[in-house]
């Protein structure tokens, strides 16, 4: 290996004892040998590190955060301990493709200069795929807001050069969903190409997903906590992209207000969410959810986050 690898790994977990060694062992097992793997422990209280240090290999290394940070602090440790040229991230519930690494190395000689972000389809354990499509050729700040107006939004798996940390680091400090503004960063600063080539593949057996989620007891407290950070994601967004996404994504930045107003609402703010949620409606009256936000709000910060858990129950039946 060369005193830079070609490629750090990058894998973020927490509480995932039971797991973790899934995605680590398909990382370990690529063809394409010059790689290191970074793990960032955000803190586990299980045997997380235990089972990390099974079969020690000189391609590891672990990070662990002192108390749980968060998902978006632990990338930002992740990429800022990473030694090679391209950054890829994985989630610890996930695994890399055999011979993800070696197609990667390919598409990347054949990239031009300019391409500093390179993203892959991902296979999920019911069998579909995401992105349903993919752009055409390189793409920037509006072709990135175009594709995901069109596609959905479906996230793709990230390689990422280390240059683009400089003006697009992973957001530090804050807890909860920050990928909605941290991609538009990135994409209005550097130009990515996403490829038809499934390269990882996504699980959803993991006991403690957010994303998946749906206990009430562990939900609403979690909404709570995060509501100050996820504000603050929304109305940056809107104040650093907001122009961008009225123009070349009106589903976006309707969902952004939306966002603003149910984080408002969480914390008792009623002005401040009724503000964002009749701004949310005047571009989206017919949006049922909007209109559920904005009623929830005005009952108080409690029907909130009972709306949030059935919101998430319905969406992950479906």
């Amino acid at each position: 290996m060369s005193s830079r690898p070609f490629f750090s790994l990058v894998i973020t977990t927490y509480n995932r004892a039971r797991i973790v060694r899934r995605c680590l062992d398909s990382c370990l097992a690529q063809s394409w040998p010059d790689f290191e793997v970074v793990v960032v422990d955000d803190g586990s209280s299980d045997d997380t590190v235990a089972a990390l240090a099974e079969d020690p290999d000189p391609r590891v290394r672990v990070v662990a955060h002192e108390r749980n940070r968060g998902i978006n602090p632990a990338r930002f440790t992740g990429a800022s301990n990473a030694h090679g040229e391209w950054v890829v991230v994985i989630d610890s519930d996930d695994e890399l493709l055999p011979g993800a690494l070696e197609r990667l190395r390919e598409i990347i000689a054949a990239l031009p200069e300019e391409v500093r972000v390179v993203r892959a389809r991902q296979l999920h354990d019911d069998g579909h795929i995401t992105p349903a499509f993919v752009p055409n050729g390189p793409y920037g700040y509006e072709g990135r807001i175009r594709w995901a107006e069109a596609e959905g939004g479906q996230d793709a798996a990230r390689c990422l050069h280390r240059s683009v940390f400089a003006a697009a680091p992973y957001i530090d400090g804050r807890r909860g969903a920050m990928e909605t503004l941290f991609e538009l960063n990135l994409a209005e600063t550097a130009t990515s190409v996403c490829v038809e080539d499934v390269l990882t593949r996504i699980h959803a057996d993991a006991a403690n997903s957010w994303l998946r989620a749906a206990d009430s007891a562990d939900l609403i407290p979690r909404l709570r906590a995060e509501a100050p950070d996820m504000l603050w994601m929304a109305e940056t967004t809107l104040r650093r992209h907001g122009a961008a996404l009225e123009r070349y994504g009106p589903g976006q930045f309707v969902t952004v207000l939306r966002i603003a107003s149910t984080q408002a609402f969480l914390l008792g703010k009623r002005r401040l969410g009724a503000g964002y949620g009749l701004r949310a409606l005047r571009r989206g009256p017919l949006d049922p959810t909007a209109w559920v936000t904005l009623l929830l709000g005005l009952l108080g910060p409690a029907a909130v986050a009972r709306g949030a858990v059935a919101y998430r129950r319905r969406a992950r039946r479906a």
